[in-house]
């Protein structure tokens, strides 16, 4: 059997238990049964399959299914996903849909994407290999064409777009590439054109103190304060800004919270999309620079 079929049941045992606390092997074992993905698994669901599922599930994802005796079912232990494996249960739920239902593009209506996703493969496998990789690159600023040979070390996603961190070979410095801006796909440098990756570049540091894409080589971070009104203050509370945040105070007329991170163009474009929502009680250099932007946003409907 392959590993991706072994994978999709993973995806789909971990929903199951997940979505229906304290169920019981045998409730689980109906819902495999009857749910009309498994034809190739003629043996049905076994035990011995399941506590092995089990094991791999907490490998893979970090997220272990336990037995609750007196309720006399499985659920799981820890609710936290990684962002990586949420993307993963995400696709794998958008997938399932589209094969549950017919005509889906009449009820779905997804944003249009240009990510760069189609390089990711070839990416990350030059990532594992530790393989230097060549392609053509258009940048925004002068859309000029260049030819670019790397080292890439990780890649990163956001808004929808895929960036791969990466040590560039015409001046040595590491650099963020956004994969959509590849003009063809990438190919290998040469067989024998492997490198060391850096142990102090990780995704878990590199990124540590910046929001977005943007990462600031000589700038500390700061520490912010931001007040938001009630409504919006539970999105942002949902769905929290950065890593470092947290609620100094919740009230019926604000969210009040912290972070630490350095000012970079992502995060002053970010706090402007929240308009009026939104106040900074410090530093009073992000509340300046915010006032500078809004007064040359004003100019552009008075002048």
């Amino acid at each position: 059997m392959s590993k991706r079929v072994f994978f999709k049941r993973y995806l789909w045992l971990f929903e199951v238990i997940k979505n229906n606390k304290f169920i019981t092997f045998s409730e689980i074992a109906d819902k495999f049964n009857n749910s009309g993905l498994w034809e190739d698994e003629e043996a049905g669901f076994s035990k011995r399959t399941f506590h092995r599922d089990q094991m791999e599930i907490l490998e893979l994802f970090g997220m272990e299914i336990k037995y609750n005796s007196s309720r006399k079912g499985y659920f799981i232990e820890s609710e936290y996903l990684s962002p990586n494996i949420g993307l993963l249960i995400d696709s794998y739920r958008f997938i399932n849909t589209y094969k549950a239902f017919k005509d889906v593009d009449r009820f779905i209506c997804a944003e249009p994407r240009k990510s760069g996703s189609e390089h990711l493969m070839m990416m990350l496998d030059a990532i594992q290999n530790r393989k230097r990789v060549e392609f053509t690159y258009r940048k925004y600023v002068d859309e000029k064409l260049e030819h670019r040979t790397i080292e890439p070390y990780f890649v990163k996603e956001f808004k929808n777009r895929w960036y791969v961190i990466a040590r560039d070979k015409k001046d040595l410095k590491v650099k963020i590439f956004a994969l959509e801006r590849i003009e063809k796909d990438p190919i290998p440098a040469s067989p024998s054109a492997s490198f060391d990756h850096p142990q102090n570049i990780t995704p878990e540091n590199f990124f540590k103190d910046s929001f977005g894409i943007f990462k600031l080589a000589v700038e500390k971070p700061e520490e912010i304060e931001l007040s938001f009104k009630p409504l919006k203050g539970r999105f942002i509370k949902s769905q929290p800004l950065h890593a470092s945040q947290t609620i100094i105070n919740e009230s019926a007329t604000e969210l009040r919270i912290r972070l630490r991170l350095q000012i970079t163009h992502d995060f002053i474009m970010e706090l402007l999309s929240h308009g009026n929502e939104l106040e900074v009680i410090k530093p009073k250099s992000l509340k300046d620079r915010l006032i500078n932007e809004l007064t040359l946003t004003l100019e552009n409907y008075i002048s």
